[in-house]
């Protein structure tokens, strides 16, 4: 015999609603901390992964519980958050805690394997999908040091293990085992990615004209930049976390960039971005945006670098 569920109410348990399903859940994530304000329907499928439909029936559940409005009606109909709802700035900080929290694993991960002089490369191999699928991690080494290497990385990442209840597999290859794969969108945690495309932004400064690409790269940022201003303060988020430890001989420009995402208006850092400045060309080869941008975005950043070649 089942046994007999107590329902709860709507008002006192909202989150119940709120986070019922996972396409409510994407969509939380992108109204709270992707855009700036509403979006359509296709942009927030866009960004939140899911076909129009499916997203557009989410967000008509969301809308029904008053933390999410709906503004304009018909093809130009857009969602976004209620500001004055009291659970708008609770649900934000609960995705950027999120955040925090991937932030917080992938530094301890570069930790455990940058201090070993033989790794050559280490790179997410694969991230898990559901609860309880172990995160893959390559590590590339000369044939004489795999054994004993992958010995003491497993020994480093046990108390992440712990830490995050998470099981973390290690793969420990040499250059003839590497595998193929897209390095432009691969988790680096240290060393340099063997081959890649030469038009992948990631191994820019390996070509000679690699001011024309930083240029051409930064191009399409400001136009992203232009279709959503809260892509700075993802790039400043990124930023913070990063200074929270030594960048070494990177620090400086690190902190320059913080300064000026900081303080710049819109209109101001859109200049700069594109200004021929010996500072701006300096600063446009460590860029932070192209860490934080959407799997959409960056793909938006690489056609275009594509198409001006």
């Amino acid at each position: 015999m089942r046994p007999v569920a107590t329902e709860q109410d709507a008002l006192r348990y909202p989150l119940n609603n709120l986070l019922a399903t996972p396409a409510q859940v994407r969509l939380l994530r992108v109204l709270t901390t992707q855009v700036a304000g509403p979006i359509t329907a296709a942009d927030a499928a866009k960004r939140a992964l899911l076909t129009e439909a499916g997203a557009r029936r989410a967000l008509q559940r969301l809308s029904e519980t008053g933390v999410v409005r709906i503004v304009g009606g018909g093809h130009a109909q857009q969602f976004g958050m209620r500001e004055t709802e009291l659970l708008t700035d609770h649900l934000t900080a609960l995705f950027r805690g999120e955040h925090d929290r991937y932030q917080v694993l992938m530094r301890a991960l570069r930790e455990a394997v940058e201090g070993l002089p033989d790794v050559r490369l280490a790179w997410i191999e694969e991230l898990p999908i559901d609860l309880g699928d172990p995160l893959h991690i390559g590590v590339l080494a000369d044939p004489a040091s795999i054994d004993w290497l992958g010995q003491e990385v497993r020994r480093r990442i046990t108390s992440i293990e712990e830490k995050f209840e998470l099981t973390i597999e290690i793969h420990a290859l040499t250059r003839a085992d590497m595998p193929e794969r897209e390095w432009a969108s691969t988790v680096v945690l240290c060393g340099v990615a063997p081959t890649v495309e030469a038009d992948e932004p990631s191994q820019l400064t390996l070509h000679s004209d690699r001011d024309r690409r930083a240029l051409l790269m930064t191009e399409a940022i400001r136009e992203l930049l232009n279709e959503n201003p809260s892509l700075t303060k993802r790039a400043v988020r990124h930023l913070e976390h990063l200074l929270e430890e030594d960048q070494g001989s990177a620090e400086g420009d690190l902190r320059e960039w913080h300064s000026i995402l900081s303080t710049y208006s819109h209109h101001r850092l859109v200049k700069f971005l594109m200004s021929d400045s010996p500072r701006a060309e300096r600063l446009r080869q460590s860029s932070p945006f192209f860490a934080v941008l959407t799997p959409e975005e960056r793909d938006e950043v690489l056609a275009h670098l594509k198409g001006s070649e």
